[in-house]
Formats: C-alpha cells, structure tokens, sequence
C-alpha cells in the first residue's frame, strides 16, 4: 500500500505524528503566521484569511456603488471582475460572484441582487484570528464592520456597504495560503516539486512544496503520480526529504515571494498566462495587468 498526504496544516501532521516516517513527518508540522523570516524559516508557515460573501440589493436597472466603483477602474471592460486590492492594509482581494458566473440579468427580470467575495489579508487574520469552527458573535461583527469600512476607503465610496447588505457570510480561512515553500532539486535544476519517502512508501503534493496556486497543487500530484510510475515495481528512490546539508545544494524552505506580497498565492495576471515553475519563490508567467494602487485582474485563487 502507498499513502499520498495531499493536504497541510494540522490534520496532516497528526495522521503523520504516529508513524516510523519520521523525517516525512517533519515537514508537516506547520506554523501559523503572515510572513516568515528571509531565509524562509524552519517549518511549512500557513497563513490565515477572512472570507467575506456578501450580497447587496440594487436599484433596478442599476447597479450598485460596488459595481460603479470597479468599472471605473477597468472603463469598456466588462470581463474584470476580480481585483487585488494594494491601497488598504486590512483587504487583498474582491471579487464579483455575479460577473464571474455571468449571472448578467435577462431583460425584465426582477432581479436586483449583486454578490461579492472579500478576502482579508494575512496581517489582518492573524489579528483577529478565531476559532474557525465557531467564530464568537461579537468578533465576526467586528470583522465584518473592518472589512467593510476598508473597502469603502479603497474604493471612495459614498455611504455605507453595510446598508444594502442583505445576506452575508464570514468564514475565516484559518490554515490559508502557504508563505514559503519547500524545494529540493534531484537534478539540481528543476524543483522536485512533491516529497517521497521511498522506505515507508508515503509522498507529499500540494502548492507548499512547488507553487501557491492551485497550478502549483496541481503540477506537484503529476510529478509524484510520474515518479511513481517510473518503477515497475512502484518502489521509487526517496525524493525531497530533509537532509544534513547545510548549503544550497540542501533541500530547505524559501520564502514564497509572490504568496507573501499577494497575501491570497500566485495570481495570474491575464487568463492566458503559462506558470513556469522555478525555485526562486516568484513563479510568473507572461501575461498583462494593470494597477495604479489597486491592481485588477481576471481572476484569482480562490
């Protein structure tokens, strides 16, 4: 038999903490925090998130200071509906539920509804963080109330979110985005990209050990799936896991550049943009975007 650990965070480490495999153990004991020192620290770091959907009602035949504020931001284009927000410390990202699934209302339909995603970033999470599984009642109305506020600042409106809010839910997104990222090359160019214990037959995926995207997650599943398949007997050589050396060569956690500058992972910056996976911690593909203090875009990890 033959386990594959596809997740982080805590759960991870505790299906793990029992086990002989005791060096692909260790690099699942995470920590909890926005950012992680130059030399990327010592153990996988998951930051936490405030995820706000909220939906608000409109005048009919109009649409909310929301959607007003964004088109200004991206004139004659219809097709942004997410945008990275850089002008306030609290927020990171705001996306349009209503535009991303082209919920664009039918002639005549009575329909007055708007929703939206918000999501805080890493500082402010840490800030206020809770118990996920129960936030209190008194903190998710002080998150709310924030979150709101400083989106009103970002986007200069006039008058309250809050009054034309009519449904809402905040989830906190407590083992978040991972800010570093563990690295190991066997060919000393290319990142492995995934962990194998090859002794006690357990592998590692996910976007902490190649990329934080769900690209990232996705590219680390095939090439653990590839290396396995290699061996005709399914007992590949150990990949990735913690060794003695104590110069480059070592594999070692690096700062996620573009996870900690995001705060949300590595985001596109058009729909046509090609990641290439490099072990420099700023993975980027050729693409356009453009900003000047809130930065725009088509999309974003969600």
């Amino acid at each position: 038999h033959r386990l594959i650990i596809a997740h982080n965070g805590k759960c991870a480490d505790r299906i793990m903490s029992k086990t002989p495999a005791k060096a692909f153990h260790s690099l699942l004991r995470t920590r909890f925090g926005p950012s992680v020192p130059q030399w990327g620290g010592s153990q996988m770091t998951l930051n936490s998130i405030y995820s706000l959907v909220f939906a608000v009602k409109t005048q009919k035949g109009a649409g909310s200071p929301i959607t007003e504020a964004l088109s200004k931001l991206s004139p004659g284009d219809e097709n942004v509906y997410t945008v990275m927000i850089k002008n306030q410390p609290n927020l990171r990202l705001l996306s349009s539920n209503t535009l991303k699934h082209k919920h664009h209302q039918a002639a005549g339909s009575e329909s007055n509804i708007e929703v939206y995603t918000l999501l805080s970033s890493a500082a402010f999470g840490k800030k206020f963080k809770g118990p996920q599984e129960n936030l209190p009642v008194d903190l998710t109305e002080k998150v709310v109330v924030k979150m709101f506020e400083s989106l009103e600042r970002s986007l200069e409106l006039n008058g309250s979110i809050a009054d034309i809010v009519v449904d809402l839910k905040l989830q906190l997104w407590g083992a978040a985005v991972p800010v570093n990222t563990w690295v190991s090359r066997s060919n000393k160019v290319d990142p492995d990209g995934f962990v194998w214990d090859g002794e006690h037959g357990v592998g590692a995926v996910g976007d902490w050990i190649l990329d934080s995207s769900i690209a990232g997650a996705w590219e680390s599943g095939r090439r653990l799936a590839s290396h396995i398949l290699c061996d005709s007997k399914f007992e590949p050589p150990s990949v990735g896991l913690p060794s003695r050396l104590t110069n480059d060569e070592g594999p070692k956690f690096i700062p996620s550049n573009a996870a900690l500058v995001s705060g949300v992972g590595s985001v596109p910056t058009s729909t046509n943009e090609q990641f290439v996976f490099s072990s420099n911690g700023q993975n980027r593909g050729e693409g356009r975007g453009r900003g000047r203090g809130q930065g725009r875009g088509r999309g974003g990890r969600g």
